[in-house]
């Protein structure tokens, strides 16, 4: 159910920011106003900026809910209506937009009527067609020289089916808010002990997953220069900042199998620390990939201290560079603190930890060094990773062209995310 509520989470959070970004437009918004439905459609603006805030909401909190994942569900096809009326509205206002041309074309060609003009209605006629979608509901064929903003009958169906839009975005809204409230609080009565011994069901590991990383030399670059450059006693900390699904793991990884940091440093560590930010817990998996080889006599120690003790012995003297991925924890800085206390004796200078975090909070909270920020790749080198997904490893191989047109829109939309892009090519 977690994987179901999370990807549930990051389609109804692509989708909202996709129509957001498509339709609510400076150009769009002007033909509202013109066309007389801002108040209606302002209110669905509104009501879909909430729906962001419940769905970041619910993929902070990580809820494992039945209810919640329903409710989630009849979100995602409220966004579905939502996306048909405004693309409806963005047909109307291409159409209008194209009567304009037709009119001054008109004009201008036959400024005096005379019936000579080479102005061909059918033409444009034929542009509005295409201009329909064809998954969206059937509009009636109309003559696009009739210059009319927006029919009123037209006007009334649409403002009748945003404003039910908009009341059930809001109804949903609510029972998310409960369900999300209901679990936070059944989550608050379980025992911290329970809590702290719980994994997290998302793990990552150092070994590369990726058959090849796109468009991130330069930033591997700047951060193998980063984690080489320390040369005090004290532990360094740089944090890689970034949304979920921007690739901060596979840079993460990338950098870690680096040939220049593998020389550099005389012992590497990788662990996931996830929204599992439990001490003991990270000390004993730490303790576990720095003895190596030599794992017997800890398995069975239960005092925080002798786990302490023990790292510090096995770690002295080691230049150490420790991963730890998608930290969450950014309320309690003793907590933090607590976990680095044996990595800050080591006696060797120039150790470091590399921590991946979505939050700016955490980096600001663990970072000795500025961030380094993780943004989405850029055009090109998305779409050769877009192709090698597509076409099962090659990049080089050229698709059908109306199947590549297609195959740019969505590498568009998607904004760089490889995690977002993954999921659509194998869906």
């Amino acid at each position: 159910m977690g994987l179901a509520v999370t990807v549930v989470d990051a389609a109804i959070g692509w989708m909202v920011h996709t129509i957001l970004e498509s339709f609510f437009s400076p150009q769009m918004q002007e033909w509202i106003h013109q066309a007389g439905l801002v108040e209606h459609v302002e209110k669905l603006e509104a009501e879909m900026k909430s729906v962001q805030i419940l769905v970041a909401a619910a993929e902070r909190g990580r809820i494992d809910s039945s209810s919640l994942s329903d409710s989630l569900h009849e979100l995602k096809e409220l966004l579905y209506d939502a996306e048909d009326v405004m693309d409806e509205l963005d047909y109307y206002r291409l159409q209008h937009h194209i009567q304009e041309k037709c009119s001054h074309a008109a004009a201008c060609t036959n400024p005096e009527g005379s019936s000579s003009s080479s102005y061909d209605p059918s033409f444009y006629h034929k542009i509005i067609s295409l201009a329909t979608p064809g998954t969206k509901r059937k509009r009636e064929d109309g003559d696009p020289t009739q210059s009319i903003m927006l029919p009123l009958d037209i006007k009334h169906d649409i403002s009748k089916r945003i404003n039910g839009i908009v009341n059930r975005l809001s109804i949903m809204g609510k029972s998310v808010q409960r369900a999300l409230k209901f679990q936070i609080s059944g989550h608050n009565m379980v025992s911290n002990q329970w809590q702290s011994m719980a994994r997290s069901s998302r793990q990552t590991t150092s070994i590369p997953i990726e058959r090849k990383v796109y468009g991130r030399d330069v930033e591997k670059d700047i951060i193998v220069e980063i984690l080489m450059k320390g040369k005090t006693d004290d532990l360094g900390v740089l944090p890689l900042v970034g949304d979920g699904g921007v690739g901060k793991t596979t840079l993460a990884r990338f950098v870690y199998h680096d040939q220049r940091i593998k020389d550099h440093f005389d012992l590497r560590m990788w662990v996931c620390v996830s929204d599992n930010f439990n001490e003991q817990r990270l000390t004993r998996e730490i303790l576990e990939l720095a003895c190596e080889e030599d794992r017997q006599g800890h398995e069975n120690i239960i005092s925080f201290d002798a786990l302490h003790q023990k790292l510090s012995k096995k770690i002295r003297g080691k230049r150490i560079l420790l991963v730890l991925d998608d930290m969450w924890e950014d309320r309690d800085r003793s907590r933090w603190d607590r976990l680095l206390a044996p990595l800050k004796h080591s006696e060797a200078t120039g150790c470091m930890i590399l921590a991946t975090t979505r939050m700016s909070s955490v980096a600001r909270m663990i970072g000795t060094v500025s961030k380094v920020e993780v943004n989405g790749l850029d055009e090109t080198e998305f779409w050769s990773l877009f192709k090698s997904w597509a076409f099962f490893g090659s990049e080089n191989q050229e698709a059908d062209p109306a199947l590549q047109s297609i195959g740019k829109q969505i590498a568009k939309a998607l904004k760089g995310k490889p995690w977002l892009h993954g999921v659509l090519v194998h869906f």
